[in-house]
């Protein structure tokens, strides 16, 4: 599991206080074209299957968050709804298919989409096999 807040590199996010159950601080204000990067990624030799994201969004727009490898245009690995929970900090866990990703790499979590404003806040994410 990899915490949203601990990346090193982002683009137009910013960090805030979050209520979801063990969660100090969560990404927020993820805006189309807005991303975090997490250096030193390791999925290993076999690419996970599926990656679970942690996220809340009071948002009236439609968007994804998309995971990338290498670079915020590099090759897709998952990507993720990030439609309505019901409020920016009613969380909800969502699962996505995911393929490609084997080795080390720089992870990037990047918002697309949506016709302008806030998509959604990350606590978490989690790939698995």
């Amino acid at each position: 599991m990899i915490g949203a807040s601990y990346y090193d590199e982002q683009r137009g996010t910013q960090v805030e206080r979050c209520t979801d159950s063990g969660c100090g601080q969560n990404v927020g204000y993820l805006t189309p074209g807005d991303y975090v990067a997490y250096a030193d990624v390791d999925f290993g030799a076999t690419p996970p299957t599926s990656v679970t994201t942690r996220l809340a969004s009071g948002s009236t727009a439609s968007g994804t968050l998309q995971y990338r490898l290498d670079s915020p245009t590099g090759p897709l690995v998952a990507t993720v709804s990030a439609a309505s929970t019901g409020g920016w900090q009613t969380w909800t866990s969502r699962t996505a298919t995911a393929s490609g990703a084997t080795g080390v790499h720089r992870l990037y979590l990047v918002a697309t989409g949506g016709t302008g404003g806030d998509l959604a806040n990350v606590n978490w994410f989690q790939f698995a096999r």
